[in-house]
């Protein structure tokens, strides 16, 4: 009976000086890792809602950018119409300016003409006072 006892007391310094320290350790280990995991998956879910918030603030500043183009397109469709309403204007009163000075070199001719024809038909008169005087 000494013997199971010496035995029992050999197996019991075996199991407080050798297994509990181990099971103690890996006890430690496992609730380190199970820290470990926990603090993973939040920070996965931090990780998570920070893309979700990403592809918000992504679709936000899509909108923002077509709305700005429209605008931007509206705008440059009004200059446009501006550029060109401000060029029918010049281009017509540049029209307006050559066909007053065509008009007005029509009226130097006609005038010249019309002086022209006065003095061959005064100057034949005059031809035949002369000749009669003659």
């Amino acid at each position: 009976m000494e013997a199971e006892k010496e035995m029992l007391q050999k197996h019991e310094e075996v199991i407080h000086n050798n297994i509990l320290p181990r099971i103690q350790k890996i006890e430690d280990v496992q609730a380190a890792f199970g820290a470990e995991v926990a603090n993973i998956k939040n920070d996965l879910v931090k990780v998570q809602s920070g893309q979700i918030s990403l592809e918000k603030g992504q679709m936000e500043l899509e909108k923002t950018l077509i709305n700005e183009g429209k605008a931007n397109r509206k705008i440059m469709n009004e200059n446009k119409e501006m550029t060109n309403k401000l060029l029918d204007h010049v281009l017509g009163k540049d029209e307006r300016e050559s066909e007053a000075k065509i008009e007005g070199r029509k009226q130097k001719w006609e005038l010249a003409g019309k002086v022209l024809v006065g003095l061959v038909s005064g100057g034949s008169i005059l031809a035949l006072i002369i000749q009669a005087l003659i």
